[in-house]
């Protein structure tokens, strides 16, 4: 199978306003924010070319004119899908449908994993599923505890390392046809999560288990983390 042939777009998540950041964002939306020579999200595409994949929808909202101006100079083949500053990010998933033709990899605009994208693609077409999430672990800073009904413990775990939602997934295009329109329309994050549980009843996510560099930027913190050390991600 030629997997460049059959999966050939990739979907970038754009949109968001970037509250988190403060005022770093109030000029310019997240993927432009610079992490050594270049954006967040020019990183982001150099690093998925060398993959292989060069065609991409991105999803817009908060300064697309802005977001869309610096992207025509970056990028040839792009598709730009703008569901309006307050959408949702599965609204804005959905707003691009009639451009999701075959099975589409999904990553955040402010998230960067050293993943093999191929490797992925085919994990997921194995898999049958309607949509793959990609995973990693993540060591709980905490000891973590549990008790019943009547207040008496029944476990407890120092630090244990838990499973989080790295931002990536592979999608089938058919799978608008399972979720319905007020999920759809929920706020921020809401609507993706509620699919995703609404998905793993039917028995429809694949899980991708990943433990290689990743770096996601949500805080001023993460910015300087990043920052710090980009160039144990920003190789290429």
């Amino acid at each position: 199978m030629n997997l460049k042939k059959k999966n050939s777009q990739m979907l970038i998540l754009c949109g968001g306003r970037g509250k988190r950041m403060g005022n770093i964002t109030n000029s310019i939306p997240k993927p432009l924010i610079r992490i050594g020579n270049r954006s967040i999200i020019e990183h982001k595409i150099r690093y998925y070319k060398t993959q292989g994949f060069d065609n991409f929808i991105f999803c817009l909202g908060y300064k697309s004119k802005k977001m869309q101006s610096f992207l025509r100079r970056k990028t040839s083949k792009s598709i730009y899908s703008d569901a309006g500053v307050n959408a949702g990010i599965l609204k804005r998933i959905f707003f691009a449908k009639k451009f999701i033709k075959n099975t589409t990899i999904i990553s955040y605009g402010d998230t960067l994993a050293k993943i093999n994208l191929k490797k992925l693609v085919k994990n997921h077409l194995g898999s049958k599923c309607l949509i793959t999430i990609v995973v990693a672990p993540i060591k709980n800073p905490f000891g973590l505890v549990n008790w019943d009904k009547k207040n008496k413990a029944i476990s407890f775990e120092e630090k244990p390392f838990l499973n989080h939602y790295i931002g990536y997934a592979v999608i089938s295009p058919h799978i608008f046809r399972y979720i319905n329109k007020r999920t759809i329309n929920l706020k921020d994050g809401n609507g993706i999560v509620e699919a995703i549980k609404k998905l793993i009843l039917k028995r429809q996510v694949n899980i991708y288990k990943f433990n290689k560099l990743q770096v996601t930027i949500n805080s001023p913190e993460e910015l300087n983390h990043a920052r710090l050390n980009y160039k144990k991600y920003f190789t290429f």
